[in-house]
């Protein structure tokens, strides 16, 4: 009988050390934590400088106004997110199944658009107009299709274009983010770790063929973050904005890759870290938005620095 007594003491031992690690590692994400601290993994000096106030996003300035909303009719998978410019709407994707959904900038769903053909959707890019772009990360692949103007209509693979990506990775560790330069061209393609990288395709939309260009040197200022969810463009400075979902940060690089400014997710004093975020998107007011597995909804302005 004390044998007994002491296995289930054990037990409820065991259980009430797993019901306190989980949340401080799902929401807090501890054990990323600890490594960084570990290595001394940290943003040095030449990040958040002062002479880039008022010549960049200067992410330090920002806030959360919208914390957790969940997505309505989203259970899971939710996985990148863009900003449809023409239309002032957000665009996102959900992983499985494959799904598009257009948002109001509330989180607000509008529309939404099966994707017959796809596989692994982990971004969604807007390339002006009515066309998008879908990151493929198991195909190591972008699908270039036309987004329906009718709720529910589907959008067909089959009748898109593809454009295979050139890298090194396997399984769960390839393309993951995507953002779109509309005035240049110029789509950026972040891969997730092992190691992470990034990468930019030219001439997307007015090439024939489009050329790849290993722009992963630049992440060297950032081994900070150990992993790379989701990549977004800044038309206005023309700077590059990074989200590392286990290192729960965003990171701004100016346009030849040289470290700018960065925030820990999440921003002011209360605010809970996103359980997973894996999409960011930036519109032309210069709010930012974050989505995060399984169906959160998150949104950011600027204050005082």
């Amino acid at each position: 009988m004390k044998r007994l007594h002491r296995w289930m003491i054990a037990v409820a031992v065991m259980a009430a050390a797993l019901a306190v690690a989980y949340p401080l590692v799902r929401f807090f994400h501890v054990e990323n934590r600890a490594l960084r601290w570990a290595r001394d993994w940290r943003p040095d000096a030449r990040w958040n400088q002062p002479r880039w106030r008022g010549a960049s996003l200067w992410l330090p300035g920002y806030r959360f106004d919208i914390e957790g909303r969940r997505i309505a009719g989203v259970e899971d998978n939710l996985s990148g997110l863009a900003f449809d410019a023409h239309r002032r709407q957000l665009l996102a994707a959900v992983n499985r199944p494959a799904e598009v959904l257009v948002l109001d900038l509330d989180g607000n769903v509008l529309r939404r658009h099966r994707v017959h053909g796809a596989s692994d959707v982990e971004a969604i890019a807007w390339l002006g107009g009515d066309r998008i772009a879908l990151l493929q990360e198991g195909r190591r692949s972008v699908i270039v299709a036309t987004l329906p103007a009718r709720d529910g209509a589907r959008i067909e693979v089959g009748e898109a274009r593809l454009i295979p990506l050139h890298m090194d990775a396997a399984g769960n560790d390839g393309p993951e983010g995507m953002g779109y330069d509309l005035a240049g061209d110029i789509l950026y393609i972040g891969k997730e770790r092992a190691p992470t990288g990034l990468y930019a395709l030219h001439g997307v939309m007015s090439a024939a063929e489009v050329s790849q260009t290993d722009l992963s040197p630049w992440l060297r200022a950032l081994p900070f973050a150990t992993d790379l969810s989701s990549v977004e463009f800044d038309p206005v400075h023309r700077h590059l904005l990074l989200l590392s979902d286990e290192s729960q940060l965003l990171a701004e690089l100016s346009a030849d890759g040289q470290p700018v400014s960065w925030c820990a997710l999440p921003t002011g004093d209360w605010a809970l870290p996103a359980p997973q975020p894996e999409g960011v998107a930036l519109d032309d007011r210069g709010t930012l938005y974050v989505v995060s597995e399984p169906n959160l909804f998150y949104r950011l302005r600027a204050s005082a620095p």
